[in-house]
C-alpha cells in the first residue's frame, strides 16, 4: 500500500499541466506580445509571440460576446472572482484565434536549468496575494503599459493584472518575465524581441 501511494504521489506530481502567460499591452499601440511558458515532461516550452494587430472579427464571434455577457451580469465580489478568472482565461483563448503576429520559441532543459525551474516553481507555490504586492500602496505615473498575468495549474487558473509593472512593484513575476526573454536571448541572439513589442523588458 505504502508503495502504491508513492507511486500515485509521483504520478500526481510530473502529470501536472502547468503553464504562465504574460499578455504585455501598450495603451497607445496596437502592438503587444504573449509569452508562455509551459512545463513538457522535463522541459520548459517557451514561446514568443509578438502581435501586430487584433481582426476586428473578434467582435463579432459569438461565444466570445457571450462570455462577456457572463462576466457583465457577475458582481466582482470574492466569491465570484474564480469564476470570473475562468471566463477571462477563455476570452483570451478565443482572442488568438483573432491576432495577426509573428512567433519563436525554445525549449530549455529543466536539468540545465533547475534555478529557472525553481523560479518557475515558485510563482505557483507563492500566494496570490504576494505576487500582487497587496500590501504596497503605489502610485503609478505611467499608465500606458500594462501585463495580465495567468498562472494555469490542471484548471486552477489565476490572473494577476498589473499596471505599469516593474521589479520593484511586483519583483517575482517581472524578475521571471524578464528571465524568461534573456534566456531566449541567450539561445537566439537575435533582434527578434524588439523593445516596441516588449518594452524595457
Amino acid at each position: 500500500m505504502i508503495y502504491f501511494l508513492f507511486f500515485f504521489i509521483s504520478i500526481s506530481m510530473f502529470s501536472q499541466k502547468r503553464e504562465i502567460t504574460y499578455n504585455l499591452h501598450f495603451n497607445n499601440s496596437e502592438k503587444s506580445s504573449l509569452i508562455t511558458i509551459k512545463e513538457e515532461n522535463k522541459m520548459l516550452f517557451l514561446e514568443y509571440k509578438l502581435i501586430d494587430s487584433i481582426s476586428s472579427d473578434l467582435n463579432k464571434d459569438k461565444k466570445y460576446n457571450r462570455i462577456l455577457r457572463k462576466i457583465e451580469k457577475l458582481s466582482f465580489k470574492a466569491e465570484n472572482l474564480k469564476l470570473i478568472e475562468n471566463h477571462l482565461y477563455q476570452l483570451n483563448i478565443i482572442k488568438e484565434k483573432y491576432i495577426f503576429y509573428k512567433s519563436d520559441s525554445i525549449l530549455v532543459p529543466i536539468s540545465e536549468n533547475e534555478i529557472f525551474y525553481n523560479d518557475f516553481n515558485n510563482l505557483f507555490n507563492t500566494h496570490v496575494d504576494i505576487l500582487k504586492n497587496k500590501k504596497k500602496t503605489r502610485i503609478v505615473l505611467d499608465s500606458q503599459r500594462s501585463i495580465q498575468t495567468i498562472l494555469k495549474s490542471n484548471d486552477d487558473i489565476k490572473i494577476i493584472p498589473m499596471m505599469s509593472p516593474d521589479e520593484k512593484s511586483h519583483p517575482l513575476l517581472i524578475s521571471f518575465l524578464k528571465n524568461s526573454l534573456n534566456l531566449y536571448r541567450e539561445q537566439k541572439q537575435n533582434n527578434f524581441l524588439s523593445k516596441e513589442y516588449i518594452y524595457n523588458y
